[in-house]
Order: C-alpha cells, then structure tokens, then sequence
C-alpha cells in the first residue's frame, strides 16, 4: 500500500472497492462515513489521522462496536496504516502498569491513510521469454512439434451471434434486445446480481419481462413479497449467497401464480389503482352533474369545458349611452341594493336576538358601566345602556368575523 495524495482519492478507493460494492446499502452508508470521518481529521502534512472511535460514534450516531468493526475493515484492506495504536496509562509500556505517570495520559491511535497497491496479474509479470517451455522430452510427439508460442492465434468465440448490451436507441418492447436492455440495466443497478451476465439475468428474468415488467419491478420483486412485506435477510455481503441464480429465482418465484404466470408488478397495480380511480371521479363528477340538472329543472346537458384562450381572454366592455345608464340598468341595480339591504337587516335582526339572549343569561355585567347601581338595584336606563353596550360589543364581534371570513375566501 501507499500514501493517498488527497481526500477525494481515498474516499473514491474506498467506495469502488469491489468488497464494498457487495456490501447492503446500510453497511456500505456506515462505511463511507467512518471513512470520510477519518478524512475529516487527517493532518494532510503527513496523511495520518487520529480521531478516536468514540469521538466517530458519537458524531456519526453509531455505536461503538459498528465504527470498530469498519476500522478493522479499512485496516485488513489496506486503507488505513498504524502509526501508533492506542494506549492507556495503565496498560502502557514502560511505566509499571500505571505506577509511573508518564505525563501522556491516554494515546489515541494514529493512522495514515493509504490506497491499496495495484495487484500485478500474470499477464503483467516483466519477462523476455517470447516461447513457452516445450513439454517432457519423454514424449515423442512434445519433441517432435517443438516449442508451443505463447502468442498463437486462439481459435474463434463460440458465441458470435449475441446481441449487444448497448442502449443506444431504445428497442421495441418484446423483442430480445429490449429484455437485453432491461437485463442489462438490472446488471448495472443490484450489487448482488453483478457475477451475473447480462444474458443470464434476461434468462431468469424472460417470462417476466415478457409480462411487461421493467427493471425496476424486478428489482423490487426481489427485495418485497407480492403483499408488500420485505423480505428477511441473513447475510452481510453478497458473497455470502453460494448460489445467486437459485437465489433470483427463488425470489421470483413468489411473484407466479398457481398457473406459472407472472403477477402483476408493483408499476401495473399502481397503473390499474390510478385507472380505476379517475373512473371513480369520472362517475362521480357525472352524478354531481345529474344532480344539479335535476335541482335546476332543466335538460342534462354536459357543460363544454373553455378553452385556454378563452379562459385567458379579457372580460368584454359594455358600452353604455351617452345619455347614461337606461331604465333597465337602474331597475336591476335598485333591485340588487335592495337585496343587500335586506340581507343587512335580517343580519343586524339576528345579531340583535343574540345580544337579547346573552343579556337574559347574564343577570349581572361585568364590563364597567358609566353608572354604578348597587347589587338588587335595576333601573330602566341601567338596563337600556347593559342592553346597548352587549348589542354594540355583539355586532363590533360579529363585523370581526365576516371581515375574517372575507379575507379568508379572497385568498383561497
């Protein structure tokens, strides 16, 4: 392993590690956050870092056994080099088991943050050999063929008619390359099914995608049980799973009824669910409009709906005579006057009743009153002005309130 020269290529090491790519979306979230909380810290004069985990937990919300385990983690891999473990003055070298103070109290660990070596394959070890070692001089045949090269021609793929995994241009829904494309996708998007080929996955997934599936409700088939409950798991990483086809298929079979054919998806039943309700409100809104046919007496006829630009259109101008409004105008505005003043009264009629029935309950006023009357003593204009002052403080109330009620139907 070496020194990492920045933040940003350590944590990127870390994320595309292929252990951690096969982690579940929790352990690989706790993962890079113990990792990014190192970087946080780390003295980039020297690449070493030495917050300790109990400081990560409590700034991360983790517990202490989960950081410790990512640490361990980061160290097995390489990422993280000990310059200095942690130490305690009683368990410290040196100082008697705590009997001589040292004066250094408590040690945290240091750590350098590090990147993995790249591991050299066979194909890169330097060599000068161009040929093989020839086989055992005791067979016959070995000797007389000679030297095999190592560069020979390999005899062509078996597989050459295979269709390619590049999405280019959307294929049309229900041939083989729209379920290579959808495989394809599927391959891109779950960690666990990453051993798989792309044509693998479009083998365990055919009879599904011919159903109209799309990769994302296959996915979720294989998270979810068709009644909606996730299904349980009893592994950490993906290399855990010994047989990932029987696993896929194991899944998906949750999803087939007892005839062997696919249910519908979670994107179908969200579709049929979405149908079935405009229908509702469409049956709805075709009751309402009877109803108020039949309230209003006439035909039932379907309202058309305005066009935007009519909508948008400006309210026309009414053009009145030079001579001023005509009797018909003055007629239709007296009339509407009057409804309004009438509205006015039977609105001030009730306001009144309402002050008269507070006035009986209350056999005594606490409001001050100009006049001071002894307790048992009621005169007519001590009662006139109790009268007038909850009538005044009943209307003031009530005016409060329609002016509320009025600015609150203006703004919705």
């Amino acid at each position: 392993m070496r020194r990492v020269h920045s933040q940003q290529a350590f944590l990127r090491s870390v994320k595309e590690h292929p252990d951690a790519l096969g982690l579940k979306c929790h352990a690989y979230r706790n993962l890079t956050e113990v990792a990014a909380k190192l970087a946080d810290w780390a003295d980039w004069a020297t690449r070493t870092t030495r917050p300790t985990e109990q400081r990560i937990a409590d700034d991360l919300g983790l517990a202490l056994s989960t950081v410790k385990r990512w640490i361990r983690w980061l160290r097995e891999r390489s990422f993280l080099g000990v310059v200095e473990a942690g130490t305690t003055v009683r368990f410290r070298r040196g100082n008697r088991c705590g009997l001589d103070d040292d004066g250094l109290g408590n040690r945290a660990a240091v750590w350098v943050l590090c990147v993995p070596a790249p591991e050299l394959g066979g194909n890169d070890a330097h060599t000068d050999k161009t040929t093989t070692e020839p086989p055992s001089c005791t067979s016959r045949r070995g000797v007389q063929e000679g030297p095999t090269h190592a560069g020979e021609e390999r005899s062509p793929s078996r597989r050459t008619h295979r269709i390619a995994t590049t999405a280019e241009a959307a294929a049309t829904p229900g041939t083989r390359k729209h379920a290579l494309q959808i495989a394809q996708k599927i391959h891109d998007t779950s960690t666990t099914l990453r051993p798989l080929s792309p044509w693998y996955i479009r083998h365990l997934t055919r009879s599904f995608v011919a159903a109209g599936w799309s990769a994302n409700d296959v996915l979720h088939a294989l998270d979810h049980q068709p009644d909606g409950t996730a299904w349980t798991y009893t592994w950490t990483s993906r290399h855990q799973i010994r047989n990932v086809p029987g696993w896929v298929r194991f899944r998906l079979s949750a999803w087939l009824d007892e005839h062997g054919r696919p249910l519908p998806s979670k994107s179908q039943q969200l579709a049929a669910a979405a149908a079935q309700l405009r229908a509702e409100q469409d049956a709805r809104r075709a009751q309402l409009e009877a109803q108020n046919a039949r309230r209003a007496g006439g035909p039932l006829v379907r309202a058309a709906r305005p066009s935007r630009s009519e909508v948008l259109a400006p309210a026309p101008v009414v053009a009145v005579p030079a001579s001023g409004p005509s009797e018909a105008f003055r007629a239709a505005r007296a009339a509407l006057e009057a409804k309004r003043r009438q509205a006015g009264e039977r609105r001030w009629d009730w306001i009144d009743r309402q002050a008269r029935e507070v006035v009986e309950s209350w056999p005594h006023l606490v409001e001050a009153s100009p006049l001071v009357v002894e307790p048992g003593v009621m005169d007519e204009e001590s009662e006139r002005r109790r009268v007038s002052l909850a009538r005044a403080r009943m209307r003031a109330r009530t005016a409060r309130l329609y002016r509320q009620n009025d600015k609150s139907e203006s703004t919705s």
